[in-house]
């Protein structure tokens, strides 16, 4: 009889503790903010129109100095995310969309093809090397990207096509909008690097620390330049 007593004791000792701990989205925090871009900037002049239609989709800047198309990331911290599925690089009016890309390590992304003629894309990156031909409007390919890095994508035909697939070992990321603002939710408590990456700026990084339940604003400003 007391064996069963301290059994059932136990039990709802048990299930009282797993009802009183909260959940990580409960605990969680989010890191929240702005990019811009400061002082002078500009695009020297390409007699080349593909070079120069490539060049202006590689900095675009909002009225209010907001920088799209940065990446957003926090160096550290590892999760059991589970991969994005229906991830998609378009080519669709001789433009990859979108121009900027981040994943995590092992996701698979779909490239297609919504243009009535061919279109050859080529990565000499170190982190995925690829020679595709995408040879008919609808044609599409799989690719697994399985190694972390920096992986920059052109067409071989059409020189004003480039996109960039920034490949992540950490769930922790996120890209700038049209007005350069980020958002990063459900991060842990701690003490973190948090970085930016921009194809054309230099990068950035500022120590940070973060509180459970608190949201957290960080803006980044970086230097224009003419290129």
């Amino acid at each position: 009889m007391r064996n069963s007593w301290v059994f059932l004791h136990f039990t709802i000792f048990i299930l009282l503790s797993i009802c009183l701990i909260e959940p990580p989205s409960v605990l969680s925090a989010t890191l929240a903010g702005k990019v811009e871009v400061i002082g002078e900037y500009s695009i020297k002049p390409r007699k080349n129109l593909e070079e120069r239609i490539k060049a202006e989709r590689s900095l675009v800047v909002s009225g209010g100095g907001g920088l799209k198309n940065a990446v957003v990331f926090i160096r550290g911290p590892k999760a059991n995310n589970s991969l994005p599925k229906g991830t998609v690089i378009d080519q669709r009016n001789k433009t990859f969309l979108p121009h900027v890309l981040p994943i995590p390590v092992g996701a698979t992304v779909t490239f297609k093809n919504s243009d009535p003629f061919v279109h050859r894309i080529i990565s000499d990156s170190e982190a995925k090397r690829l020679r595709m031909e995408f040879a008919y409007e609808g044609a599409a390919m799989e690719v697994t990207f399985d190694k972390p890095g920096t992986v920059e994508l052109w067409c071989d035909d059409h020189k004003r096509m480039q996109t960039w697939v920034l490949v992540m070992d950490t769930p922790f990321f996120a890209i700038t909008d049209e007005e350069g603002y980020y958002n990063i939710p459900n991060l842990p408590g701690g003490k973190y690097t948090v970085e930016v990456w921009h194809e054309t700026l230099a990068a950035e990084s500022q120590e940070i620390e973060i509180k459970e339940r608190e949201n957290t604003w960080l803006d980044f400003r970086i230097p224009g330049k003419e290129f």
